[in-house]
């Protein structure tokens, strides 16, 4: 087997109005900038379809398409493909390639891509349902769709000046205990005071919150190693390298972790929270279908992912651009079982969303 040609599409889909911000916060920062999907093809008329990172041109994934041309999928190294580098200048380059390449090969060998890493823990994954800044009233309404639907957890974002007191308590108001909340100021609360303060005025609704991800910045463990004495909620980190994920367990500085990257990078750092006992879920940019496939892929792989993953495209973006939409229920995500990603591109979506760089 060998790769023939790599089509790239530009595609931009929008999300649904309100389905992340309320509209008194704007926007969300991530909703303009297009993507790019490529699809890889074969000379055995197998191929593999992945998704690039936002704001990352397709003249800029084009540059790497010489270094697989010609090469074989089933004889690269799956835990470091022949393209430019895990961490170079362009990782959502390469996460793209290796949605594809697990794909092919997956297809090529009649086995789903979580096989590719030895089998799955699970065949459904607990995912959360998700926000940006929100007004407590419509959070409450948010929770109240998310236990209609059987969600466990909702994932919110803040930043200090958010109502988030007001928000937790319009939740609890609505819907009781029957959702808990990870709250995610992407460490954007100054210093600790500021999170040791909102606990306290929290205390009254314990039972609503999950966990904090990243209250402070996160790149300062001595911060973090305070807190876990201090505050009694749980805390989250959320990394992506491996070495951060290893100075975090042996610093002791959180009772949970978010990972995400590539599938092959996820594999190796949730091993690591594995061998730590520590839980953790997979992360998201909320992207489309494919990027979805890979993550719930990787994760069922995964011993330690057994938090609420951030599978959130189906709910925010109004196409996911694949044939049959990931199957939700209850709150769980299931993962495909058909060979590679399991996941078909929809070409009628993609001609109304996207076009065919030359």
């Amino acid at each position: 087997m060998k790769i023939t040609a790599i089509e790239t599409y530009t595609v931009r889909v929008p999300i649904w109005p309100g389905s992340w911000h309320s509209p008194e916060f704007g926007p969300p920062e991530w909703d303009e900038p297009s993507l790019v999907i490529i699809r890889v093809l074969t000379d055995e008329g197998i191929e593999g379809v992945g998704e690039v990172q936002r704001t990352i041109p397709a003249v800029t994934v084009r540059r790497y398409i010489p270094q697989v041309i010609g090469k074989n999928p089933l004889e690269m190294n799956l835990q470091a493909l022949p393209i430019g580098g895990q961490f170079d200048a362009a990782p959502g380059i390469y996460e793209a390639f290796e949605m594809a390449i697990f794909d092919i090969v997956g297809k090529a060998r009649g086995v789903p891509a979580y096989r590719l890493f030895g089998g799955a823990y699970r065949d459904r994954v607990l995912i959360s349902l998700c926000s940006g800044q929100m007004t407590p009233r419509d959070a409450a309404a948010l929770a109240r769709k998310g236990v209609d639907e059987g969600y466990q957890y909702l994932k919110m974002k803040a930043t200090d000046t958010d109502p988030v007191v007001e928000r937790i308590a319009a939740i609890h108001n609505e819907v009781g205990h029957a959702i808990k909340v990870v709250i995610d100021p992407m460490s954007r609360l100054r210093r600790p005071a500021v999170l040791d303060d909102l606990c306290l005025r929290l205390e009254p609704y314990r039972d609503n919150i999950s966990c904090w991800e990243d209250p402070v910045d996160r790149g300062n463990l001595d911060w973090y190693v305070m807190l876990r004495q201090k505050v009694h909620y749980p805390l989250a980190l959320h990394l992506g390298d491996a070495r951060q994920v290893v100075e975090a367990v042996k610093r002791e500085a959180c009772d949970y972790l978010n990972l995400g990257g590539t599938m092959a990078n996820f594999h190796r750092t949730a091993t690591v929270a594995a061998l730590a006992g520590i839980p953790c879920w997979h992360g998201s940019g909320v992207g489309l279908g494919f990027s979805e496939a890979a993550i719930l892929h990787a994760a069922a792989a995964a011993k330690a992912c057994t938090l609420s993953s951030d599978v959130v495209g189906e709910h925010i973006r109004t196409n996911d651009l694949i044939k049959r939409p990931i199957e939700i229920r209850e709150g769980y995500a299931t993962v495909p079982q058909e060979p590679g990603l399991g996941v078909e591109l929809d070409w009628e979506a993609l001609e109304k969303y996207g076009v065919k760089e030359d």
